[in-house]
């Protein structure tokens, strides 16, 4: 599929979860090759040229990437075709492999305990508990919830319609966090593309590494140097950042 149809097809399609889903499944029918030259292309227009339709592209790409509907066999694919023709940047997209900044186990265990007080000297509550409690529209609750790292809380509360962007960007800050929370925003369909959001999880440790370059993938050219030049970020991020700012300046703007 050429990136042309490729847009065209994934505009014709309303709903941004059924866009991911449409390109898990073309992904795994169509020949690997034939794709990533295809997302190489999408890709190449986001960064150089002023066209929503290839940022909306671009989401539902790396969004599709991290769906764990798609088969790793087909992940794999993906990844080899474009390391084999030197596509780097789409190559990282599919990387299943995600180190983290180091956490003391304690420290997660503690995160992860069954049972957790809303204030310091509150009576602890369960998991279930928390969990009822994050769907509630109380604000004085919903301050108190969204500094429960554990991810089955972070799930109901990025669903709340009562959350506002300030209460997840809070999510998206919190050091130390755990993981698999974060991942959960960056998996999220509507909080994941808030800009300030994208922003927090590329800066935050914790943030597992693959979800973090494939939201690098998705900002903005004038923003690719800088966090090339951050020494705070992993290595391999600020290299694809690096790798997505030169090929944007490389290439004649449209």
């Amino acid at each position: 599929m050429g990136p042309d149809l490729l847009l065209q097809r994934l505009k014709a399609i309303r709903d941004a979860r059924m866009r991911v889903l449409a390109l898990v499944e073309a992904f795994g029918q169509g020949d690997p090759v034939t794709w990533v030259e295809a997302l190489e292309a999408v890709l190449t227009r986001a960064h150089t040229v002023d066209d929503p339709d290839c940022v909306m592209a671009l989401e539902a790409i790396t969004h599709a990437a991290a769906e764990p509907a798609l088969p790793y066999e087909v992940k794999k694919a993906m990844y080899v075709a474009a390391t084999e023709r030197g596509m780097a940047a789409i190559a990282r997209l599919f990387l299943t492999a995600s180190p983290t900044a180091a956490i003391d186990p304690r420290l997660r265990e503690k995160q992860l305990a069954p049972e957790r007080p809303l204030k310091p000297a509150g009576r602890p509550l369960t998991l279930g508990e928390r969990k009822s409690l994050a769907r509630t529209h109380r604000r004085d609750q919903l301050l108190l919830l969204i500094r429960d790292p554990h991810p089955e809380v972070v799930a109901i509360l990025l669903e709340n319609p009562h959350v506002t962007e300030a209460e997840i960007l809070k999510i998206a800050s919190t050091r130390p966090a755990v993981p698999e929370a974060l991942a959960k925003l960056a998996a999220h369909p509507r909080w994941s593309l808030r800009h300030a959001v994208k922003r927090a999880l590329v800066m935050n440790p914790h943030t597992p590494l693959a979800d973090a370059i494939r939201i690098v993938t998705t900002l903005r050219t004038a923003e690719l140097a800088e966090l090339a030049a951050d020494p705070a970020l992993p290595e391999l991020l600020r290299r694809h950042a690096a790798d997505l700012h030169a090929a944007a300046h490389r290439r004649p703007q449209a």
